[in-house]
């Protein structure tokens, strides 16, 4: 089975503020039909790469595609309070191995399109150091911002664009996996020329163990 965790782009929808609002304008050349689009490069589910935040870092397009595609597993960080860093601890008891890709899930996707979404919990400096650690390769949260939002911060993007780790942010759906269990995933962004980053199809399916799972070391 293949389970979507990608927010759809659409006009009116939660962007960070003060970014570009969606825009889709509807060109039609009968019979034809070609849509305008006018969005930013963090719209809805995106990667952050490091240029982002790090001056001179590498841009979306320098990384090789089995950057996105890779085991990982759901971490259960539901919970927390508004606007409130999540520890360390919540990695305690899971497998989390080199390359993978690592799935906080807050919760906080209920909040979509409601102002409270604004005011997500966040990785705190210790967690965004213990991922580092651990070698993952990509972290993705089904909130609006690994930072606090309402604070302005920037401490978990700097630790982890500044470790060359991808970011991935407003997934969704994360109540179809179950936390702590090994899936492929495929966080694939658009191959955008010299990007700070892209929006991004965010996909994950059952690994049959039969045919083994590929981790970088």
């Amino acid at each position: 089975m293949i389970y979507d965790l990608t927010r759809t782009l659409a006009e009116g929808m939660t962007v960070y503020p003060g970014d570009p609002q969606v825009r889709i304008n509807v060109i039609a050349t009968p019979p034809w039909q070609v849509s305008a689009l006018h969005l930013g490069s963090h719209s809805g589910t995106h990667i952050d790469a490091p240029s982002h935040y790090i001056a001179g870092g590498r841009s979306i397009d320098t990384f090789p595609p089995d950057r996105f595609i890779a085991p990982g597993m759901v971490v259960d960080a539901r919970g927390y309070a508004a606007d409130a860093p999540i520890g360390a601890a919540i990695l305690d008891g899971y497998d989390l191995q080199p390359g993978m890709i690592v799935v906080i899930r807050t919760g906080w996707e209920a909040f979509w399109q409601d102002a409270r979404y604004f005011q997500h919990p966040y990785l705190s400096v210790d967690l965004a150091h213990a991922l580092v650690e651990r070698r993952v390769s990509l972290v993705a949260i089904d909130a609006l911002n690994v930072d606090s939002t309402p604070g302005g911060g920037e401490s978990a993007h700097a630790v982890l664009l500044g470790a060359d780790l991808l970011i991935a942010e407003n997934l969704c759906n994360l109540d179809t996996l179950i936390c702590g269990q090994a899936y492929m995933f495929a966080i694939t962004p658009l191959l955008l020329h010299a990007a700070d980053g892209a929006p991004a199809r965010a996909l994950a399916w059952d690994i049959d163990h039969r045919f083994g799972t590929f981790l970088r070391h």
